[in-house]
Order: structure tokens, then sequence, then C-alpha cells
């Protein structure tokens, strides 16, 4: 009997090698666990009986034949900090008599042509909403940006970030404001999608995603047709953080204006192509110190690396220890689109959704002096330096400023024993942060 269990094992493994020679994508399926380089079952086409003891293995087999297809930004939204002209009370005139005929349309024309006026804005900063070929531009009522709240919201389309690169869709957005007579002070990502596409002519069922997925307490639902997967969610619906995986043929039938997708995957067909697909809004982005389109461009394959390897993953369960399960192989391919993203270092999660490097609060300053000078009716830079920190001087001389160091210190993280000694032994007045 013995002799017969080794002859079948080396059987399996000489099928395995086989098929995996024949097929690069099965190849996956060869990888070994966190132990060790065990060899994973392969089940070859049409084989029947293989593993039937253990059902629940055989039916979440590794075997999955898939292609990769494309992977990259999906959606895109900004927060953008504008400093408008002086027309800016004519323009806004101008923006609420359109948005008034544009109730109950889709949208009238405005500026020659170049973009639609529609009736809704985007609650509660943005009162007037501006449509264009490749993105939607939402314009809040202030001139200037308030604080850190930006007043202008930009959120590009889909087909603009795949069929041009992201940094020209971002141009794109800045000419526009540029010709509505803005300035641009600062931007800052507001929410991403990463995504990747993969042919997978056996498709994804529910059954395997629910026996595979890790963490496996966290919220998840899904959408199904019939008894076919649609859609399936981890994470809820208002999450910083959300994962969909579905049949991305399903939407493209469903949404009627996709079809270029086809000439992004080089296909004559969507059918059998899954998309994975990580939302992230701004809590999410700001807890990886990523304030600025610069600090995601250099940190989009991090980014997919953490999501596909500590967020969630699709295990087999072949170790009693989860993190020592072994990777399922088409995940295993999901999470290597990390090197296609870019940068795959380990991203490190900041104890703050503040950055860590004081450079940003050079930037915010010098755009917030900017604004200052507008406001004072102010040119040239010495005055309006001059003035500012007069004015910050007075400010302080009624605060106490080591006390309020100390409070911001703590939730950055850089708090020292010296710095809180010494604002317990000052007497100086409360502080007001």
């Amino acid at each position: 009997m013995t002799i017969h269990v080794e002859n079948c094992v080396q059987e399996s493994q000489s099928c395995c090698e086989d098929i995996a020679a024949a097929d690069p994508c099965r190849a996956a399926a060869r990888q070994g666990s966190a132990g060790g380089d065990q060899l994973l079952p392969v089940i070859p086409d049409g084989a029947v009986g293989y593993a039937e003891s253990v059902t629940r293995i055989a039916h979440f087999s590794p075997d999955i034949s898939c292609q990769f297809l494309s992977c990259g930004i999906d959606t895109l939204d900004l927060g953008i900090s504008v400093n408008w002209n002086w027309e800016w009370e004519q323009l806004t005139l101008a923006l609420d008599r359109e948005k008034d005929r544009a109730s109950g349309t889709l949208g009238v024309l405005f500026q020659n042509g170049s973009c639609l006026v529609l009736p809704s804005g985007k609650a509660p900063n943005y009162r007037w909403h501006l449509q264009y070929p490749g993105f939607h531009l939402f314009l809040g009522k202030s001139r200037t940006p308030l604080c850190l709240t930006p007043n202008v919201y930009a959120s590009i389309n889909s087909r603009a970030l795949w069929e041009m690169s992201v940094p020209k869709a971002v141009e794109l957005v800045r000419h526009e404001i540029q010709s509505l007579g803005g300035t641009i002070s600062g931007i800052k990502p507001s929410r991403c999608d990463l995504a990747t596409d993969f042919l997978i002519p056996a498709d994804l069922s529910l059954e395997m995603l629910h026996f595979c997925r890790v963490p496996s307490h966290v919220e998840h639902s899904q959408y199904m047709r019939g008894s076919a997967l649609e859609t399936f969610y981890q994470g809820g619906k208002s999450s910083p953080t959300r994962l969909r995986i579905y049949d991305k043929g399903v939407e493209l039938a469903k949404a009627g204006d996709k079809w270029w997708f086809l000439q992004v995957w080089n296909l004559a067909s969507a059918d059998h192509v899954w998309r994975t697909e990580f939302q992230l809004r701004r809590p999410t982005l700001k807890s990886f110190g990523i304030h600025t389109l610069e600090d995601l461009y250099a940190n989009l394959g991090a980014l997919w690396k953490y999501l596909t390897e500590d967020w969630f993953s699709l295990r087999l369960d072949d170790n009693g220890n989860t993190k020592r399960c072994t990777i399922h192989p088409w995940w295993k391919l999901v999470q290597g689109c990390a090197e296609k993203f870019g940068n795959g270092e380990p991203l490190e999660r900041k104890f703050t959704g503040e950055p860590a490097d004081s450079s940003w609060y050079v930037r915010h300053c010098a755009g917030c002096l900017a604004s200052f000078a507008a406001k004072e009716g102010l040119e040239d830079f010495d005055t309006a330096i001059t003035l500012m920190q007069a004015r910050i001087e007075e400010h302080w001389r009624t605060r106490n400023f080591m006390e309020a160091v100390v409070k911001r210190s703590i939730p950055l993280g850089v708090s020292g024993s010296e710095t809180v000694d010494s604002a317990a032994s000052s007497n100086g007045k409360d502080s007001v942060l």
C-alpha cells in the first residue's frame, strides 16, 4: 500500500509539472507554502474523482487558468485649493444663471460649449457642478480656500484615466480651472480606486471567495445573478477602504458606454473578465501620509502590496495558522501587480493622518501666504510676509505657544520628555488650540 501511495504522488507531481510547463498561469499553483516547497494539487482537465474524499478542497482547487489584462487607477477624485481672480463675482453670477436654466434638464452649455452646467451641486460644500468631457468639476462659493478645506472638487472619468496617462488627465483639470480664472495652490487626492483585470474563463464563485477570504470576520456582501456571482464586496459602503471583485463583462453590458475597455484589454469580448478593485477614501490615504499627487504616484505599488497582502487575501485552508496558509495562486498573480503599479516596497502606516515630514506645513503656509496677500490686497512678497509675521506674533502673544506645541505633538507621535517638561513648568496663558 505504501508503494502504491508513493507512486500516485509521483504521478501527480509529474502531471503538475507537465501542466505547469504548458500553461504559465497554472505554474503559480506549484508555489510552496510558507513552510517549504510542497506541491499543491493541480487537477488535470477532464480528470474525474481526483481528491473525491476531500470535496471542499477539490471544489476550491487552485487550478484557475487566467490571463492578466490590465491594471491602473480607475477613479481619481481631487480636492483642489483655488484662488479665483477679480472676475469671480461675475463668474458666480453667470453660474447661478445657468444653473437655474439647467433645472429639469441634463445640463446647459457654458463657456462657449466647453462644458455643461448641471442643475445640482455637491453637498455640502460645492454649489456648482460643471461637466467636461474628461471630468466633473464642483465649485464652492468661496473665492479662496477656507483653512484646510478645498474650494474645488474634481472627479476624473474612468476613460480619461485609462486612455490618457493620469498626469495628463490631471493637467486637463488644471487647464480648465485656469481658463475659468483660477490659480491652483494645492491638490490632494480625496478618493482613489486601484484596479486590475484578469480573464478567467472558468469564472469565480461566491463559495470560493467565502472559503478563501482572509480576514473572514470583516463585513462583506454580494450581488448574485441567479446562482452566478456578479459582485463580491469586502468592507461596508461607508468604509474608508473597500474591495470589489466583480464580473466586468456584466458591468459593461449594463453601462452600455464602456465598450472602449475592449481596446484596453485587446479583446473582442468582455466575457469572463473579472476585476479586483480597491476603493480608497481620504482617511485611508491620509493614514499612509499620502497628501499630494506626488505622494500617490510614488506609492501606488506599495499601496497595492498592502491591500492585497495585509488588508485582504485569498488563502487555501492548508495550515492551522491563517498567516501561514498558502496564497491562492490566482491571488498570488493579483499581488504581483504591485510591480506593475510601481514601487512595491512596503508602505508603513503612520500613527496619525498628518504627514510626518514638516515640509508639508511649509507648503501649506506658503499657500496661505498667497491667500493672505490676496485678502489684504498686497502684491509684493516682502511686504506680505512681513505683515503675516507681525500678525502671527500678535496672535501668539495672548496664547501659550509651548502648551500648544505639546498638544499637537501628542497626536503626531513626536512629543519628547523635554518638551513636555518645559510646557509643564511654563506659566503662560491657556492655549485655545
